[in-house]
C-alpha cells in the first residue's frame, strides 16, 4: 500500500502502479493536477512571480536605461546579466546583484512549496498552502544548494563561448551602419564561440535531463543537496530518453499556452515595447506552476519505475 491510512490516503487517488506513465502523460497529469488546483498555484507562486518580475522591470529600466527583465532562474539570471547593453556603476550594479540573491531565494521557497503541494495532491494526501511554504522554508538551503551547483555548470561550459563570442563582437565597427566593418580575427572569434556555444549545450542539456528529478528528491526526503542529485543520475539512469521527451514536451506546451495568452496582448500593444512585459507579467501569473508540478509527476514516475529494492527513501513513496 502506497500510503497508510494515518497519512490521509485517499483510495481515489493513482498508487504506485500507476505513477508510470508516458512523456505525454506527464504532461497531461501535470496539467491536469494544474488546472484542478490553479488558484491556489497562483497563490504559491503565481502572486510572487508578478512581483519579482516587476521589481526586475524596473531594476533594468533604471539601472540599465532598458526594456527588458530578469529571470528568477539562476541559471537564465547568468545569460540574462551578461547580455544587458551596458555597464554602471559599482552602486548600480550591487543593487542588481542584491536582488538577483533575494530573487533566487525567495525562488528557491516558491519552488519548493510548489513542489511539496504537487507532491502531496498527486499522492493523496491533502495538500495544504501553509504547510507547503513550512516545508519549503526547512529545505530552502537544499534548494538553494542544487540551483547554485547547476547554474556553476552551465556557467563552466558556456563561460569559454560567451567570453570568445564577447570578443568577436568587440570587433565589430558599426560607425557607419550601412557598411559595417568586422575584422577577420573577430570572424574568427565568433565562428569558434558559436561552435562551443552548441557543443556546450548539448552538455547542458544532457545535465539538466539528468538533474531533473533533483529539487523533488529534495523537497521529498531527507537527502542533502548533493545525495540528492546523485538519486536524481540514478534515477535517471537508462530514462534518459523518456525524460527528455517529456521535458521537450512540457516545455512546448507551456510556450503554446504563453504564445495564446501573448498574441491578444501583441495586437493590443502593437509596436509598444511594453508589450512583452505585460506578456510576461500574465505567463508568470499564470504559468509559474506547471514545470514544477511536472517535477513532481516525473520524479514519481521515475520512481515508480526504479521500483522499491534498496531505496534510501521514506516508504510513504515508494
Amino acid at each position: 500500500m502506497a500510503f497508510e491510512e494515518d497519512l490521509g490516503f485517499d483510495p481515489s487517488q493513482p498508487r504506485d502502479e500507476d505513477y508510470t506513465l508516458s512523456a505525454t502523460g506527464l504532461v497531461s497529469k501535470t496539467f491536469g493536477l494544474w488546472t484542478r488546483k490553479i488558484v491556489q498555484y497562483i497563490i504559491i507562486i503565481g502572486l510572487v512571480s508578478v512581483v519579482t518580475t516587476l521589481v526586475s522591470f524596473v531594476l533594468l529600466f533604471t539601472v540599465f536605461g532598458t526594456i527588458g527583465l530578469l529571470s528568477p532562474d539562476p541559471i537564465n539570471y547568468l545569460f540574462g546579466v551578461f547580455v544587458l547593453p551596458s555597464t554602471p556603476d559599482l552602486t548600480l550594479i550591487a543593487s542588481t546583484v542584491v536582488f538577483g540573491i533575494i530573487t533566487f531565494v525567495v525562488n528557491a521557497i516558491l519552488s519548493g512549496a510548489a513542489i511539496k503541494f504537487a507532491l502531496d495532491d498527486y499522492g493523496g494526501q491533502t495538500a495544504e498552502i501553509g504547510i507547503s511554504f513550512s516545508h519549503s522554508l526547512g529545505k530552502t538551503t537544499r534548494i538553494l544548494t542544487v540551483q547554485v551547483i547547476l547554474s556553476l555548470i552551465v556557467s563552466a561550459v558556456t563561460g569559454p563561448s560567451l567570453a570568445l563570442l564577447t570578443r568577436g563582437m568587440e570587433g565589430f565597427d558599426f560607425s557607419d551602419p550601412f557598411n559595417p566593418i568586422i575584422s577577420p580575427e573577430a570572424f574568427q572569434f565568433l565562428i569558434m564561440g558559436s561552435i562551443l556555444f552548441m557543443v556546450g549545450g548539448i552538455f547542458i542539456l544532457y545535465f539538466i535531463i539528468r538533474f531533473a528529478p533533483a529539487l523533488a528528491i529534495v523537497v521529498d526526503t531527507d537527502l542533502s543537496a548533493i545525495d540528492s542529485l546523485k538519486k536524481a543520475w540514478e534515477l535517471t539512469s537508462g530514462n534518459f530518453l523518456h525524460v527528455l521527451g517529456g521535458q521537450i514536451l512540457i516545455g512546448l506546451v507551456v510556450i503554446l499556452f504563453s504564445m495564446i495568452i501573448g498574441l491578444p496582448l501583441g495586437f493590443v500593444l502593437f509596436l509598444n515595447p511594453y508589450a512583452v512585459v505585460f506578456e510576461v507579467i500574465f505567463t508568470a501569473l499564470l504559468f509559474s506552476a506547471p514545470s514544477l508540478i511536472y517535477i513532481a509527476v516525473l520524479y514519481r514516475d521515475l520512481m515508480a519505475r526504479s521500483g522499491p529494492v534498496g531505496s534510501d527513501l521514506p516508504e510513504y513513496v515508494l
